[in-house]
């Protein structure tokens, strides 16, 4: 297990964060070209997206031959999926000595009748080793699970390789997939690459005119700017273990989808193992916590609030240039914009970045934030930034969640969490 989260793109203090804003845009505050962006129709009402209109009739009419495959595949892996499922709960069954996890067994199934007979030998050997206190008795039961431990792994291999040479057929696939998989359709583009007869789940569905089990429809490309959903922050734990071995917990997030954009926002711990950080980088960590006044007393890591931002889009939905993340109304830029991106960029858009004390002090106080599409017009006589979106997150939950996790950020519960998941070598100096 590795204490740190997912690698982020930028791993210097908040006192560094500037230098990740787009330099055009940063010189433009400087300077005050921009001390308010041009009046915008967002403030009356927002129009849809100019270039969405288009991608999404492209990508409905796309989507069709690709989710009709899609079902063929997922009909063609679904026993092996559940056969592999199986495989798993069989080994931990075995791994701890437990039948009652995975009873009653399938007869006919080749692996259910190994691990059903050596739960039944198994336990006639630990009879016998009671009786005799045996040690050769010990080392059979040993070398029987073994044996049925790698029967079990070939077993899994060879589902898995049945499963790989499946997806080999249709390499394309995955990625072609990745852009229709749960979105939501435009229904008269579908109906256009759906032939008479096709007996595809997806035109079936397009073809009843009303949501389906599976897919979601609307009649026009427009209406998918309407559709909004928005998830209230999640109330924050403590940190832990993660399956892959990463950390989990710790942290709070919200998210927003309108059509089929996404944009989440979380607030969490950015920890690093101070061995693996230049010395001046760790020594600016530190001051930052000082001057924060947070406890963090744990000298093998270095540690800070940071924000994770996911922006999850195909393409720009109109000519924007840049994104920013900010508070109000964007009447004084310098002061309300946290974090900027180029909108030229490969997507889905994934950054974590350190966050200093006056952003979480504005979201621990329930302070609204607004992404905005912005595009910069330098050929101008002036340089101009004019707004063309913006996508609105939620701030139910905000204050009460962010609150919450800087205070254990900060009180030193999360150092005592390290400490107790990756206790000091006996002779590691204390601070």
């Amino acid at each position: 297990m590795s204490p740190q989260y997912a690698e982020p793109r930028h791993h210097a203090p908040p006192a560094r964060r500037v230098r990740t804003l787009p330099l055009l845009f940063l010189t433009l505050l400087m300077a005050g070209v921009v001390p308010a962006l041009l009046p915008s129709p967002l403030e009356a009402q927002e129009p849809v997206p100019p270039r969405m209109v288009a991608d999404e009739l492209e990508r409905s009419r796309m989507c069709v031959p690709v989710l009709a495959r899609l079902e063929v595949l997922n009909s063609e892996l679904e026993p092996l999926a559940l056969r592999v499922d199986r495989i798993g709960r069989l080994y931990e069954a075995v791994a701890l000595e437990d039948s009652l996890r995975v009873t009653p067994f399938d007869d006919a199934s080749d692996d259910d009748r190994r691990v059903r007979d050596w739960f039944r030998s198994d336990s006639e050997l630990a009879e016998r080793y009671l009786e005799t206190e045996d040690e050769a008795v010990l080392e059979e039961r040993r070398t029987r699970r073994t044996e049925l431990e790698d029967e079990l792994e070939e077993a899994f291999r060879a589902v898995s390789e049945q499963a790989d040479g499946i997806l080999a057929r249709d390499p394309a696939l995955p990625g072609q997939a990745a852009q229709c998989d749960g979105a939501i359709l435009v229904r008269p583009a579908v109906m256009e690459r759906c032939p008479e007869g096709d007996g595809s789940q997806i035109c079936a569905e397009a073809r009843s005119g009303e949501t389906g089990q599976r897919y979601r429809f609307v009649d026009a490309a427009e209406d998918l700017w309407d559709v909004e959903q928005l998830r209230p922050w999640t109330s924050p734990t403590g940190i832990g273990p993660r399956p892959d071995g990463l950390l989990g917990g710790g942290q709070t997030s919200t998210l927003l989808r309108r059509g089929n954009v996404q944009l989440a926002l979380g607030l969490e711990p950015l920890i690093r193992v101070r061995d693996e950080v230049p010395a001046e980088e760790a020594a600016e960590f530190d001051q930052y916590l000082e001057e924060m006044g947070f406890q963090f007393d744990d000298p093998r890591f270095v540690m800070s609030p940071a924000l994770l931002v996911e922006l999850d889009m195909d393409q720009p939905l109109a000519d924007e240039t840049l994104y920013l993340l900010h508070f109000g109304d964007l009447s004084a830029p310098a002061e309300q914009v946290f974090w900027t991106a180029q909108a030229d960029q490969d997507r889905p858009i994934r950054d974590t970045f350190p966050v200093g004390e006056g952003v979480l002090v504005r979201l621990m106080s329930g302070e609204e934030v607004t992404l905005t599409a912005v595009r910069i017009d330098e050929d101008a006589a002036e340089v101009q930034g004019q707004p063309l979106y913006q996508l609105g997150l939620t701030n139910v939950g905000q204050a009460e969640a962010v609150t919450a996790l800087v205070a254990y950020m900060a009180q030193g519960f999360l150092a005592d969490d390290l400490r107790s998941l990756f206790p000091p070598e006996e002779g590691t100096p204390e601070e």
